[in-house]
């Protein structure tokens, strides 16, 4: 299994393509988990279960994006490190493209 981000009840072809991977069950358990507990961050920590999230979430789960970023820098393995600030990055450009209309759902999980 994977953790990715998806429109829910897309209204057109962009939202019904918009898929966003964040990471695989391991990894995320891997490498995400101990900076979420760390950095004792609550949006972020149900990516594992799942979050519907709105446009008003979206400067919360932003700059918890931004802390584990800045963690994974001096905590993981180069490797690591570069696939989780990838993603992060990936998520960061994409996700407020996600809210163009009104009413816009985003599940991550």
């Amino acid at each position: 299994m994977s953790i990715c981000a998806f429109i829910q009840e897309p209204v057109n072809e962009y939202e019904e393509k918009f898929n966003i991977p964040v990471a695989t069950d391991s990894f995320f358990e891997e490498c995400w988990i101990p900076a979420i507990e760390e950095l004792k961050l609550e949006w972020v920590n149900v990516f594992s279960i799942g979050l519907d999230m709105v446009k008003e979430d979206l400067p919360f789960v932003m700059e918890e994006l931004a802390q584990i970023k800045e963690w994974a820098k001096t905590n993981l393995p180069n490797e690591q490190q570069i696939k989780i600030i990838e993603r992060i990055e990936l998520l960061e450009a994409e996700l407020p493209n996600a809210f163009r209309r009104e009413g816009v759902v985003v599940f991550i999980g």
